[in-house]
């Protein structure tokens, strides 16, 4: 696996913020793209989750934000919230396989980030390329991605 250093461009996000089990994402992602097809809201990229807590610690209490990246201008509606992300640096690696490998993913970008001196300033984020809908868990991308600054 490789973990690389890369700038991500503003974006506009639409998420909703959710406090459960990671099972429940998918019916999240399936709410915010209905939302977008029924208000004709163009979604720019893949779903992601942000991760405020960790899914090891308590699977059933995880708090996180789902969302997909957008463009327009565009009002939140109920739990759909529109927010701006800046520009900012992160280390990244994409991982191939199932979603139980990904602790590992985090263990070495964990390593990756102490041996090169950079400091994590906000959550991870995991960006999911497709779904166990679609490909056998072996086939599963995912970015994981941990905004940092250089120390």
């Amino acid at each position: 696996m490789q973990i690389e250093e890369k700038l991500v461009k503003e974006q506009q996000l639409a998420v909703i913020n959710y406090k459960g089990a990671t099972e429940d994402m998918g019916k999240l992602i399936y709410e915010i793209s209905a939302w977008a097809k029924d208000n004709e809201i163009t979604l720019s990229g893949p779903p992601f989750a942000i991760y405020y807590s960790s899914p090891q610690e308590n699977a059933e209490e995880v708090v996180y934000d789902v969302g997909f990246p957008m463009e327009g201008k565009v009002q939140g509606t109920g739990k759909i919230i529109i927010a701006t992300v800046p520009e900012h640096t992160v280390v990244y690696a994409v991982h191939k396989g199932s979603y139980a490998d990904l602790p590992l993913v985090y263990q070495s970008m964990v390593e990756f980030v102490m041996m090169n001196k950079y400091d994590v300033i906000g959550s991870p984020k995991e960006i999911y390329f497709n779904s166990p809908d679609e490909v056998s868990a072996c086939e599963l991308l995912t970015e994981v991605q941990f905004p940092v600054i250089k120390m």
